[in-house]
């Protein structure tokens, strides 16, 4: 009953925000002061807030802080949604033994989670090692632009477009990402796009062999979260894998080994799930 109540104490407190931005909004037209085309900053809410007191966000600008804002809010109540969901589930199943739970290792956890490895959320790439398929040389080194076609940062968005995705040559590639939170990891999800989306009707490209390293918050040392293999599967483009550890991480390090046979390799989308401290 608690949590149903906060639930619907946040779905509230959202429609009176946006209700309160838009009278605002609404009241300074009617002033004679139109809000001008200045973007407001959706990742920081301070100047998102001053911009909203000085009449300079339009309704969509408005709309983007507040999703932007809620989003980041309650990233912790999802999470505590899911857990008493898991205990709900657990319960049933324990209930229900004609009805095996499934294999640890291959179990797939409920969806509706915050993954906290999205770029909207504030994960970002550290660091990325691979040979960039539009070639490198010294100026695109000292530039940073040396995965300019296909960058990193591309496996932390939701877009599954065909060539949306980090791409590179061979099959070889170690990423580093700093997560949005510090989180205790539980599970990892990997997802490529279907060969019928593809100019080719070809998914060789998809990685297969692959480790995940959780980097400690206050030393250089990894622990090894897990080894798995992505099955280039047409039925099952989305997979999860089930980490069992229960360290704090914010840092991790993701080592590509090999692929399907293509000669280069696209990574589209990497989630992590978990729970905060």
């Amino acid at each position: 009953m608690r949590n149903r109540n906060t639930l619907e104490t946040v779905s509230r407190l959202r429609e009176e925000v946006v209700c309160l931005s838009l009278s605002q909004r609404q009241q300074q037209i009617q002033s004679g002061k139109p809000p001008s085309n200045l973007n407001c900053i959706a990742g920081d809410p301070q100047a998102a807030t001053a911009q909203l007191s000085c009449g300079k966000c339009d309704s969509r600008e408005l709309n983007a802080v507040v999703e932007s804002t809620v989003k980041r809010k309650i990233s912790g109540l999802m999470d505590e949604v899911y857990n008493i969901k898991k205990k709900i589930m657990g319960a049933e199943c324990n209930f229900k033994p004609s009805q095996p739970c499934g294999n640890k290792d291959t179990a797939l956890l409920p969806r509706g989670r915050v993954n906290y490895a999205s770029e909207q959320l504030g994960a970002r790439i550290i660091r990325a090692t691979a040979d960039p398929i539009g070639g490198t040389n010294i100026i695109k080194k000292l530039l940073g632009l040396d995965f300019s076609v296909n960058p990193p940062i591309n496996m932390l968005r939701q877009s599954l477009s065909p060539g949306s995705c980090f791409g590179f040559n061979g099959c070889k590639a170690t990423v580093s990402l700093r997560l949005s939170n510090v989180i205790v990891v539980e599970e990892i999800r990997l997802t490529h796009i279907a060969k019928e989306m593809t100019p080719n009707v070809c998914v060789d490209s998809a990685p297969k062999n692959f480790e995940v390293y959780g980097k400690a918050l206050d030393s250089d040392k990894q622990e090894l979260l897990g080894s798995w293999t992505y099955d280039n599967d047409s039925k099952k483009r989305s997979q999860s894998y089930i980490v069992n550890c229960k360290c704090l991480f914010q840092n991790l390090v993701i080592i590509f080994s090999s692929n399907h046979g293509a000669t280069s390799t696209c990574i589209y989308h990497f989630e992590v799930f978990g729970r905060l401290s």
